[in-house]
């Protein structure tokens, strides 16, 4: 059975604190994860060396069963997990797990709980001005907001907005299937990225109500059948990126956060030429935190894909092709420094780090530490 941090107690925590302490710069990082078995179910974290990149073994910090994606509280002090929570008639139902952080030990301790009938959520986001959480259910197909009460905890969800239609692949897309949703900096959109119709929704978002309604215009549309996936913005707040999971490429886009439009200039595939496998999907798109580079990962061909942003055009090209220690990328992020990559291996049970090169963005691989199931990276700075 893996060590959690509540089974070891204070000290426990502590100790894994002093670890940090002694290093001149450390983070803490936060697996969400799929696993449902007792043992293994829950949410981990670990603690990065960013002048060293050394991360240490991963410690279950809850034991919620599935507990796929996570976000943070922009001041940093709550973090929010979906999950999956037995319901009426023993049905699994979703559930919004709200814990309170410690960032001195990493320890999470659990303040919250909102049940919703219905199936699990396969995203979570905050609002930049702590006011609510929203979510996207693939399967439902909708989209979610939860308002955060004066305890920090999730109340009963404000608004509900239904996807329907079809794409053109009926092998994935009979129906709609919202992936992903995040907000803009500004907090006055949020954008969900659906892959059973091929459209890049933007909404209106009133974080005061909790409501979300259509923007004008309310979609940008990618390439038949691409599926997209997963959304980032790019730190110069004029563009933006989306991976598309069916065909394997990523699209740019131009933002005018002003009127929040997203008009698509450019899909650059992702998967080499040669590839021969049965199936291959690409997962998540992260952007550095200088912007000049845009990473992108396969799932099948199981790699991670580094791409030049270009700033006065805007333009995308190839860096390179990292499958070192990579099986089934679901997720990964970038640390607060900027200096590593952490990418969670689902099918290995695995967390890789990669040390980004400062000048061509490209990876190596430094370490890797256990964990099961890994669904989700996200960071705490300390």
């Amino acid at each position: 059975m893996n060590p959690t941090l509540a089974a070891f107690g204070v000290g426990a925590a502590l100790g894994l604190a002093s670890v940090t302490q002694a290093q001149d710069s450390s983070c803490w990082v936060y697996f969400g994860t799929s696993a449902t078995d007792q043992a293994h179910r829950g949410l981990y974290v670990a603690s990065l060396n960013q002048a060293t990149g050394v991360l240490t073994p991963a410690l279950r910090a809850s034991d919620k069963s599935n507990s796929v994606f996570v976000a943070f509280s922009p001041d940093k002090k709550h973090l929010y997990s979906l999950a999956e929570v037995s319901g009426k008639g023993g049905h699994k139902s979703e559930a919004i797990e709200t814990y309170a952080v410690n960032p001195a030990t990493g320890q999470l301790s659990i303040v919250g709980e909102r049940v919703v009938d219905g199936s699990e959520a396969c995203h979570i986001s905050v609002d930049p001005s702590g006011k609510c959480v929203l979510t996207a259910n693939y399967g439902g197909p909708y989209v979610e907001v939860f308002p955060i009460l004066p305890d920090s905890t999730v109340g009963p969800r404000s608004c509900v907005v239904q996807h329907s239609g079809s794409g053109p692949d009926h092998s994935r897309q009979l129906s709609a299937h919202p992936h992903s949703i995040n907000v803009d900096p500004s907090g006055r959109f949020a954008i969900v990225a659906d892959l059973g119709l091929d459209k890049v929704f933007v909404y209106a978002l009133d974080a005061q109500m909790g409501t979300l309604s259509p923007n004008d215009p309310p979609f940008a549309r990618v390439a038949p059948g691409a599926g997209p996936r997963h959304f980032a913005f790019h730190p110069d707040g004029k563009h933006a990126f989306v991976i598309n999971e069916m065909a394997a490429t990523v699209t740019a886009f131009t933002w005018d956060g002003a009127k929040g439009v997203l008009s698509p200039y450019q899909t650059l595939p992702i998967l080499r030429s040669d590839y021969r496998g049965s199936t291959n999907t690409a997962a998540e798109v992260v952007v550095s935190k200088d912007g000049r580079f845009v990473y992108g990962s396969n799932r099948g061909d199981d790699s991670l894909v580094v791409l030049r942003f270009d700033a006065p055009t805007g333009a995308l090209s190839f860096v390179q092709r990292m499958g070192d220690g990579v099986k089934v990328p679901r997720n990964y992020a970038i640390d607060p420094s900027g200096k590593w990559l952490v990418c969670a291996n689902l099918t290995a049970n695995t967390a890789t780090v990669y040390r980004i090169d400062a000048d061509t963005g490209s990876l190596a691989l430094t370490g890797t530490v256990a964990v099961p199931e890994p669904l989700c990276v996200r960071f705490l700075q300390r």
